[in-house]
């Protein structure tokens, strides 16, 4: 019996840090992907970065990421940042990384013609790809194992009634703790 319930509290716990190492694909302002603060204040060429962070080491991702109504500009390319990068963010793209990468990863570009007219407060979420069976952002870990990510979302000129948060790294009680100890 105390075989059992250890082996199930184990593949409970391998399963829920699977998932957590699936991590989050999400569009920001800087490749590193801690600015989720986009902007369309001056019309011009724009890029915006699509970044795969908290994750356990990854080896390809798959999302979509259409243009949100709300944006005053055009679509004009994706940059590719790896080879093998198939589709578009509009529609759906899968990319493979080449090898397992650690995060963050600087998965795609995406170059606009920004106005400078789009409002405050406009989401710009990454999506599962319409061609994705799961229907989930899909990615691949290290040991080829399918995982589902979560999409990350910007903000095109956030303000105080919409500040955008970056996905913060899991963490421990003790760490947390181990902050306020004196």
């Amino acid at each position: 019996m105390k075989k059992a319930l250890l082996l199930t509290l184990a593949l409970m716990l391998s399963a829920t840090m699977a998932f957590a190492q699936a991590g989050s694909v999400g569009v920001f302002a800087d490749v590193a992907g801690t600015d989720c603060n986009l902007l369309d204040v001056v019309p011009g060429l724009c890029t915006y970065h699509f970044v795969h962070v908290l994750h356990g080491g990854a080896t390809a991702c798959q999302f979509a990421a259409p243009l949100p109504s709300c944006f005053a500009g055009t679509y004009l390319s994706d940059g590719q940042k790896f080879p093998v990068t198939i589709g578009n963010s509009q529609t759906g793209v899968s990319i493979g990384y080449g090898g397992c990468v650690g995060a963050p990863t600087n998965v795609l570009d995406i170059s606009l013609f920004c106005q400078g007219l789009t409002g405050p407060c406009c989401y710009y979420t990454v999506v599962p790809d319409p061609n994705a069976p799961s229907g989930e952002i899909e990615v691949v870990d290290c040991s080829n194992a399918l995982l589902y990510a979560t999409g990350g979302t910007g903000i095109i000129n956030s303000n105080a009634n919409c500040d955008c948060n970056v996905p913060a790294e899991d963490s421990t009680w003790g760490k947390v703790k181990s902050l306020y100890t004196d």
